[in-house]
């Protein structure tokens, strides 16, 4: 500056200073100075802008000096609220300034309502690498809790320093995740050392977990890792916190461990190698074993070893013509299944037939026919008793009740078929001329239908009605099943013994059935003697008369007990012999023995003219009156050809003398003592009373009472002690009471079978 100058300006300051000194000679009120400036302000002369409160004005340019002057002092940041507080403006004309002012300085932006210049966004990116510089790793939305900035603001401003005042590694995945080389570096440490310590599969997770490495960063170094191949393993499945590190020791191992177990035992447990960390052990062990000959069952993978075994046993089953149960001989982990399957496929390639039983036990043919033929004898001789007891003449009866009882429905139900098919033909429109022509064609379908249905249920019906009928079961089940289970072997294996008696059951029934009905045939052949049985049946009936005669010899007390016990003895021989001649000629199955339910079933299947009489002699014989038995006899033999020959009284003593000597041929013969006292009470009774009496044992304490006043006192006596001993003898628990019995029984015997012979000396004068 030139010294004039300088004196210019000294001379203007020292005016001005005058100026300031002197007093105004005129003043305007506040009132003029308020309408000077509004009509400078209406004609356009001046541009102002009022504060809030109305009492002071700015121009823009000042207000805008003023802004700048504020940011300075806030540090190159502060909010447009704050200035209209700081400077008494009101918000629009704040942002106007505000708006202008960043037109023209592109240093200066406006975010979120806040003012920046660059030198604020510099101290940020300052801030920011100190951050990355401490922690290592920064996250933007973190920043934004700190610097009230937008995200995508301050991302803006990383992205751009990056390099010069930020030194950090941007995430590939995130971009708002900025790390430094040398966290990068130090968890990459972390993560290879963990690795290298691994020595079996672990999860990702516990990894993660170990490391203390952030979850975000940890599956990019690994990529990194791998891409460099400097992970001693592999990571199975998707890369996420459920996959598992498999280390390469551990896989080798692994191999090892199923090669070394497959070649001592021929097999792999589909569990034992999932424990090993295989997820999917078949598909291993294909890949692992591609040129062996393996066989896959449900819950293991076999080899030629295991499968080598079954077929040589199979084969010396066939060859020894036995047995074998394959199960004890497979591995213990073998399943149920499993076992099944190997078997299976192993008894497809032997072409000689053997038998599965109980799913692992391999039966031979030959051992089948063998327990067969062993069988059919037990069968055999079970059907001869059952013919012979009447028990298969039972059965038939009983299966044929049940087959008319079927046939009645089944005949009832095809009954009322016919009928509503009748019903259909007829039809809704009549069969007269005049009825309507109706159309077919549409419930055509809709017949076949019916039709096809009506078949099947037909078919259903007939399988119940055959089901109803049923068959003859001549030896059970259960029966079989014990026969087998004599053979110890068998027994062993409690499931074979049940299969093997239900393949064989249906054999021997059909067996038996078939010999049952060759022995009935055979006995049916046998021509039958009606002057034999005319002539046994008139015996019996004249024995009945004259033991009938001779129980009316007694008190009518005591006639009831033996007049019961000739009827259930003699009465039921003539009933058995007569109902066994009407089976006979009506060809009907009777058994040897007839009970009172056979004789009952006996009579549903004769002619209602052989079966009346017959039912009356029935009935009779179970009653307690002879003289009915006797009266109906005839019209019984009647019903069968055979005639009741006329009682002769003529023959009826020397009847009584024969029956008289029988008994005491029987008395002298027998060394009972029991039999004896009933032998020798049965003789006196005739030698009394000239007549014979058919009764037990139990009769004998009656029989005797009667003879008390007929025979010597000393007789009397005699025969009373040796029936009280005998009494004693039956009656006595103890061994010493009974011997003792015994010992005076026999020293008796003697005598009593004397008084028999020499009868005449011992009954009454008088009575005789």
């Amino acid at each position: 500056m030139s010294s004039v100058d300088w004196e210019e300006v000294k001379r203007l300051a020292a005016d001005f200073q005058k100026a300031q000194l002197s007093s105004t000679l005129q003043k305007l009120s506040e009132r003029n100075c308020i309408e000077i400036i509004t009509t400078l302000v209406e004609n356009k002369l001046l541009d102002i802008i009022f504060t809030n409160d109305g009492k002071e004005y700015v121009t823009p340019q000042h207000l805008g000096k003023e802004i700048k002057d504020e940011l300075y002092i806030h540090g190159g940041k502060i909010s447009l609220v704050d200035l209209v507080q700081i400077l008494n403006v009101n918000l629009s004309q704040i942002t106007k300034a505000v708006t202008e002012i960043e037109k023209h300085n592109k240093g200066l932006k406006v975010i979120l309502g806040q003012l920046i210049d660059k030198s604020y966004i510099s101290k940020i990116a300052e801030e920011i690498n100190d951050k990355l510089v401490q922690h290592g790793c920064i996250n933007v939305a973190e920043l934004t809790l700190t610097y009230n900035l937008p995200s995508d603001f301050l991302l803006s401003i990383v992205e751009k320093e990056l390099g010069k005042i930020i030194h950090a590694i941007q995430d590939s995945q995130d971009p708002k995740i900025f790390y430094t080389e040398s966290f990068i570096a130090r968890n990459k440490a972390k993560i290879k050392g963990a690795l290298s310590a691994i020595t079996k599969p672990t999860p990702l997770s516990a990894i993660l977990g170990q490391c203390g490495v952030p979850e975000r960063i940890f599956f990019s170094i690994l990529d990194s890792l791998q891409e460099v191949k400097q992970v001693p393993g592999v990571v199975t499945g998707k890369q996420s916190g459920n996959s598992i590190y498999i280390p390469t020791i551990y896989s080798k191992s692994q191999n090892e461990w199923v090669e070394n177990f497959y070649k001592q035992n021929g097999y792999l447990e589909y569990d034992a190698l999932t424990r090993l960390g295989i997820s999917d052990p078949s598909g291993f062990v294909k890949r692992h074993f591609p040129n062996e000959n393996m066989v896959f069952l449900k819950s293991v993978a076999v080899g030629t070893v295991v499968t080598d075994q079954v077929d040589a046993n199979i084969e010396e089953v066939i060859a020894t013509g036995s047995f074998i149960d394959l199960y004890p001989l497979l591995p213990s982990v073998f399943s149920d299944e499993d076992a099944e399957l190997v078997i299976k496929l192993a008894t497809k390639k032997i072409r000689v037939n053997v038998h599965i039983f109980a799913k692992t036990v391999i039966v031979s043919e030959a051992f089948l026919q063998t327990l067969t033929k062993s069988l059919e004898t037990v069968a055999e001789q079970k059907t001869r008793d059952m013919v012979a007891s009447g028990k298969w003449i039972q059965s038939i009866a009983e299966n044929k009740l049940k087959s008319k009882s079927a046939d009645l429905i089944l005949e009832s139900k095809v009954n009322k078929k016919e009928e509503r098919r009748k019903k259909a033909t007829i039809g809704k429109a009549g069969g007269g001329s005049q009825g309507r022509e109706t159309k077919t064609k549409s419930t055509k379908k809709k017949y076949l239908q019916g039709k096809m249905q009506e078949n099947d249920s037909d078919q259903d019906e007939t399988r119940q009605t055959a089901i109803g009928r049923g068959e003859i079961t001549v030896i059970t089940m259960e029966e079989v099943k014990t026969e087998v289970m004599k053979d110890e072997n068998v027994a062993v294996i409690e499931e074979m013994a049940d299969e093997l008696a239900c393949y064989l059951q249906p054999k021997l029934n059909k067996f038996a059935l078939t010999l049952a009905e060759q022995i009935t045939l055979a006995q049916s052949n046998k021509t039958t003697n009606l002057s034999e049985i005319g002539k046994c049946l008139n015996i019996l009936i004249t024995n009945i008369r004259i033991f009938d005669k001779g129980i009316k010899y007694l008190d009518k007390a005591d006639q009831a007990p033996l007049t019961k016990y000739l009827l259930k003895s003699l009465g039921i021989d003539f009933v058995t012999s007569i109902f066994k001649l009407a089976a006979q000629q009506n060809m009907l199955q009777v058994a040897e023995n007839l009970t009172t339910e056979t004789r009952q079933r006996l009579l549903l299947e004769l002619p209602a003219d052989v079966k009346e009489p017959l039912t009356v002699i029935h009935k009779t014989v179970m009653g307690d009156s002879v003289e009915d038995f006797l009266n109906n006899a005839d019209r019984a033999m009647a019903a069968c050809c055979l005639v009741l020959k006329k009682y002769d009284k003529k023959k009826e003593r020397p009847q009584i003398h024969a029956h008289r000597e029988a008994l005491l041929e029987e008395l002298n013969a027998t060394q009972d003592p029991a039999l004896t006292l009933h032998l020798v009470t049965s003789v006196l009774f005739t030698a009394v009373t000239q007549n014979a009496l058919h009764m037990s044992g139990r009769h004998v304490t009656t029989v005797l009472a009667f003879l008390q006043q007929q025979l010597e006192p000393n007789t009397m006596s005699t025969l009373s002690t040796y029936h009280d001993l005998v009494l004693n003898l039956l009656n006595a628990s103890d061994e010493n009471t009974k011997m003792e019995a015994f010992k005076a029984l026999e020293e008796g015997l003697v005598n009593i079978k004397n008084i028999a012979n020499n009868f005449k000396q011992h009954i009454k004068m008088d009575k005789s």
